[in-house]
């Protein structure tokens, strides 16, 4: 049971553009008469290819998660385009985005409150079976053993209810649910978010050989770079709704170009003591602005401690500045085989 790949190889499997999200408000007071929406997304654009894995980087309440689900129109996009294999979603039915979602699967953050703690582990895997209509009994049956042991659990273990799982037992449960289609393209929205750290390991572990094993593209979401580097081919950082870093992987570790993405690395721990030691963490100041009343020009101005007048008069576009890193910054930092200039100068 496997999804229908794309013939293209040239072609991205994904295709986002200028992706919005706004949130409608309620009025505050009989004053304010006019529509207040909060925008949770703006003009986000990218594309994924066949068997990538694109992690999507940021703090609580940056737009990521959002970002995601709206990739899936849950909930759909206030603007923008997503093309999934040169498919148009916005211009679908609701029962072709259903038929879509068998090649669009999703693992959520929450493996307790993702699953009906009323039906059995294998109800729980065989049900989007059962929804698009895959298989006889005899069949799910079967296959509700194979994803079992794809995930690393016991078969034996179908009759159990979810809370007889650990929570890294039950996320692999979501991931064999995700999986029971034959999926293309998975969202998984912060996995690894709410298990222990030893567990957000083997839950990574996981994944990754999920992802060579079956050729899976993924979009991975996270707050915290210490756990993408394994799995990712790129990376993007996103800041109050917008991307304003996307790097291979491993460039934007070797050399972030964003103040921002400079920052969050700076607080990843390294597992050289010396080296953790003798380094100084770049400590932000103040908080994320909120998406309702966001400052002008660069969004992160605010906490930068490189902004000059041309961040609040003008928003920096998301642009080249190499052939592997594209980024959203007048005065971008050096590159790390350069030597930083004197003085500030716009890219």
């Amino acid at each position: 049971m496997t999804g229908s790949h794309t013939d293209d190889a040239s072609r991205p499997l994904l295709e986002v553009e200028d992706l919005s999200v706004e949130f409608p408000l309620p009025r505050t007071s009989l004053r304010n008469r006019g529509p207040r929406a909060l925008r949770a997304v703006s003009d986000v654009s990218f594309t994924m290819r066949q068997g990538e894995t694109l992690s999507i980087v940021g703090e609580s309440g940056s737009g990521k998660s959002t970002t995601g689900r709206a990739i899936l129109r849950l909930p759909p996009p206030t603007s923008g385009s997503v093309r999934f294999d040169g498919i148009e979603m916005s211009s679908l039915a609701p029962r072709q985005v259903r038929d879509l979602r068998r090649r669009m699967q999703m693992i959520f953050q929450d493996p307790l409150a993702s699953v009906n703690g009323r039906m059995s582990v294998g109800d729980i895997i065989e049900e989007p079976l059962i929804i698009h209509g895959l298989g006889r009994a005899a069949e799910r049956r079967a296959r509700i053993v194979e994803l079992m042991e794809l995930v690393g659990l016991k078969p034996g273990w179908q009759g159990r209810y979810p809370h007889e799982f650990s929570g890294g037992q039950l996320q692999r449960v979501g991931i064999a649910r995700a999986l029971a289609v034959g999926p293309d393209f998975i969202v998984a929205d912060e996995p690894v978010s709410a298990l222990d750290v030893s567990v957000q390991a083997q839950v990574i572990n996981l994944l990754a050989r999920l992802k060579q094993e079956l050729k899976l593209t993924l979009l991975f979401i996270a707050h915290d770079l210490s756990v993408v580097r394994q799995l990712s081919d790129r990376v993007a950082v996103v800041y109050l709704g917008r991307i304003i870093e996307i790097a291979e992987c491993d460039t934007l570790y070797a050399s972030p170009r964003h103040p921002y993405t400079k920052a969050l690395l700076s607080a990843v721990p390294l597992p050289d003591p010396k080296a953790e030691a003798a380094r100084t963490p770049i400590l932000l100041e103040g908080e994320m602005p909120s998406p309702l009343s966001p400052p002008s020009g660069c969004p992160f101005r605010t906490r930068c401690w490189k902004a000059q007048p041309l961040c609040a008069a003008e928003r920096p576009p998301l642009a080249p500045v190499s052939p592997q890193t594209e980024v959203a910054c007048h005065f971008p930092e050096p590159a790390a085989d350069t030597v930083p200039a004197g003085q500030l100068q716009p890219q």
